[in-house]
């Protein structure tokens, strides 16, 4: 383990450091100021920084669909494990893993015609395996992260939602999505109705050097002694975190429909 570097803390070098200190007191917002709506300025930059992140050979894997529609918000709150939050935020951006526009140009570009497979000694292959969704994946969540991180910078806050994959067919012809998609992630943004502290990050059994290594009992006690602390008052008995965590998370039955609705979008994904 890399336990000689203290990462729960930035760096004194660092501490006056504005990006780093963004990061560090960002917090999810799950409550929103009513009847405040986004500017156009605080759109484009969000929207700006998401199109600058990085992306695999340039590809941009990813579409993200603008969602501004109260009538589509509330759809996708009951849709996303009954969540009226998503309701109440005055936008939302869905991050789409695409090979869909992919496809549509390699159409276009006579990829799959017989003179281009003989000039190039390609044979012809449309769907995208699981290979390709690996690094769309990556375009997608590192294209979100930067709009969670521009949020802040404009002065309003965000949640991730990662309940957008359930329900597939519903949510696939709510939001109009063909093959070879899916909807990985989403993020709810407004003005925050007021700050809330910095979330606690445990930290222990997360960096690890060179190599992968499993924790002994001694890392893992000292792993559930952290997680606990941080949430007290929740945690009242040793080990309490790690049991909410089983119970409402890992067993949950948003957690089964989540599983379902998943294996259908890779399904989609490769054009089943």
């Amino acid at each position: 383990m890399a336990d000689e570097l203290t990462i729960d803390t930035i760096p004194a070098a660092y501490a006056d450091d504005a990006t780093l200190g963004l990061i560090d007191a960002r917090s999810s917002t799950r409550s929103f100021t009513e009847g405040v709506d986004i500017t156009d300025e605080q759109r484009a930059a969000i929207l700006h920084a998401a199109s600058r992140a990085p992306s695999a050979g340039a590809m941009m894997m990813y579409s993200i669909i603008d969602v501004r529609s109260q009538k589509t918000r509330d759809r996708l709150a009951v849709l996303c494990d009954n969540q009226p939050m998503i309701a109440k935020a005055p936008w939302a951006l869905v991050f789409v893993v695409d090979y869909a526009k992919w496809i549509d140009l390699f159409e276009h570009a006579g990829c799959f015609t017989p003179e281009f497979a003989k000039r190039t000694g390609k044979s012809p292959r449309v769907a995208p395996g699981l290979g390709e969704f690996a690094i769309a994946a990556q375009d997608a969540v590192i294209a979100a992260q930067n709009a969670t991180i521009a949020a802040e910078a404009v002065g309003l806050g965000s949640c991730y939602i990662g309940d957008i994959v359930e329900c597939q067919e519903e949510v696939r012809k709510l939001l109009d999505l063909p093959a070879y998609t899916v909807p990985l992630s989403m993020l709810i943004i407004g003005e925050p109705k007021k700050r809330r502290p910095a979330t606690p990050h445990p930290v222990c059994n997360l960096v690890m050097r060179e190599r992968y290594q499993r924790a002994d009992a001694s890392v893992l006690d000292k792993q559930i002694a952290e997680m606990d602390a941080m949430f007290r008052p929740h945690a009242t008995e040793p080990a309490s975190r790690v049991h909410d965590i089983y119970t409402r998370k890992h067993t949950s039955d948003f957690m089964v429909e989540m599983c379902r609705s998943m294996q259908l979008w890779l399904d989609n994904w490769q054009g089943k």
